[in-house]
């Protein structure tokens, strides 16, 4: 460390490949890689952590090889509702604790065990009083909050309950996390302030905002001059001083990586993983698409397409119009881009994972897909038959097609049996995109390709939209990885 700050040596040790000297102690049937040991080390150097590896690489036994190294005797773990009985596997996997005892809580009326080692528990299940009282009444060693990134939103009513109570009953927090940043810079303060708010100078959201983001022009929601009413109104409007460029990303980088960020990529940590592709797949544009096109709501998109990258997220989730023209351009484009489908898997593709996020999408891609050996999932289907599900695609060689809603294909599942996954309604947000994409490009991909398609209707704002959202993918490498 000779002629070194002792910042710069926890940024290098932020991408550390080994451990200088601790092993965590893990069941004998279990091979942590040296770079999950390294994670530890990392974390037990620091009071709280942030495990911000690139998706699939491990992360979920580096949180309890946490626990074990500091022989934890209640852990809570914290994570999205369908991976609460996936986390209760992998405790049983990697947990040094004799006979350990798991309780999920899959329901408020379960209440919360003041015995188990671990309990695990959902975010939307914290906003229960009854259950969230019961957490705070106990003392835990250890909490672990999968998909952190759920809590990205200062104002969503979870990040408040978490940030507010949680600290009071936990003595340490690991988040797990390899997609911190979803969409934009900002998406990290809520970790920054949980884990060590004197990483970023403990400032303020506007502080934050106006030192990582500079003007630049685009729509912004704020008061306005009506001439009509005479009066001043708020609504959309465009602005030359919106803070919505990104700025000082190599900074916030060595801010996250010399105080609670341990990150490293699947090309460091998993050379062995194929080169991972975007293809955006141009469709015939058909009568259907031109109709749907025609919707009031994407004259709407294109005055909210120039917002700060957080708000637009929210903003196109939200407007009504807009989720309808949404709707209709996936209604019109789920034939031509099954068609698309049907050509991948007759060239001689084996497996192939679909998503989409609409229900009525999801049945037209079932219908035509269901000849290729189909499995399905969506919100619907209980937590514990989707991993049965997960089970059948990737070992049954006559099922070539998994279908799913996105939100619950794209979280915490491994389908690595396929090379190939087809986002039939690409999300606007790159976060996502890539989450989608990363339950192929994992640990166990054994394909010499990783390959995401995107069908888009080219010239229009469908495509430019999710071309955009690639874009953005570079300003996150930049806050996150660029060395």
């Amino acid at each position: 460390m000779q002629g070194q700050s002792v910042s710069d040596f926890q940024v290098e040790r932020s991408r550390a490949m080994a451990p200088l000297f601790l092993r965590a102690p893990h069941p004998p049937q279990m091979t942590p890689r040296e770079y999950q040991h390294a994670g530890v080390e990392f974390a037990l150097a620091r009071n709280n952590c942030l495990i911000g590896d690139a998706p699939g690489v491990g992360k979920t036994a580096q949180g309890i090889l946490i626990s074990n190294a500091l022989g934890a005797r209640r852990t809570l773990v914290i994570c999205p509702a369908s991976l609460r009985l996936n986390w209760a596997e992998e405790v049983w996997r990697w947990s040094v604790v004799p006979n350990v005892s798991t309780y999920v809580i899959a329901k408020a009326s379960n209440g919360v065990s003041n015995t188990a080692h671990y309990v695990i528990t959902s975010y939307d299940l914290l906003r229960n009083p009854g259950i969230l009282a019961a957490i705070l009444a106990l003392k835990w060693d250890h909490a672990i909050l999968d998909e952190a990134h759920a809590i990205k939103d200062p104002d969503s009513k979870r990040a408040q309950i978490i940030m507010s109570s949680l600290p009071k009953a936990v003595g340490r927090i690991t988040m797990l996390s390899g997609t911190i940043l979803p969409n934009s810079p900002k998406e990290c303060y809520n970790a920054c302030r949980l884990l060590d708010w004197s990483c970023i100078d403990n400032m303020s959201v506007h502080s934050f905002t106006q030192h990582y983001y500079g003007e630049g022009g685009g729509m912004i929601r704020g008061p306005v001059w009506d001439e009509k009413l005479q009066a001043r109104v708020s609504k959309v409007h465009w602005s030359e001083n919106v803070r919505n460029i990104p700025q000082n990303l190599g900074e916030l980088q060595h801010r996250l990586r010399s105080k609670i960020m341990i990150r490293r990529l699947k090309a460091d940590v998993l050379p062995q993983l194929p080169p991972k592709h975007f293809h955006l797949a141009p469709l015939a544009i058909t009568a259907e698409m031109r109709a749907a096109l025609k919707h009031p709501g994407w004259a709407r998109v294109g005055q909210l397409i120039d917002m700060d990258p957080a708000q637009f997220a929210v903003a196109v989730g939200v407007d009504g119009a807009v989720a309808t023209a949404r709707r209709l351009l996936g209604e019109a484009k789920v034939g031509p881009a099954c068609d698309y489908i049907d050509e991948l898997l007759h060239e001689g593709i084996e497996k192939i994972v679909v998503s989409a996020h609409h229900t009525t999408v999801l049945t037209v891609a079932r219908e035509r897909l269901a000849k290729y050996g189909l499995v399905f999932m969506d919100g619907s289907t209980p937590t514990g038959r989707r991993q049965e599900i997960v089970h059948v695609f990737q070992t049954d060689p006559k099922v070539r097609v998994i279908l799913g809603q996105t939100q619950v294909l794209g979280e915490g599942h491994t389908l690595t049996a396929a090379q190939d996954v087809v986002l039939l309604e690409p999300d606007w947000v790159p976060g996502r995109i890539e989450q989608m994409v990363d339950r192929i490009h994992r640990i166990g991909q054994t394909g010499a390709y990783v390959q995401a398609h995107l069908p888009v209707v080219p010239g229009q704002l469908d495509e430019m939209i999710i071309a955009k959202a690639i874009e953005k993918s570079k300003s996150i490498h930049l806050a996150l990885d660029n060395h």
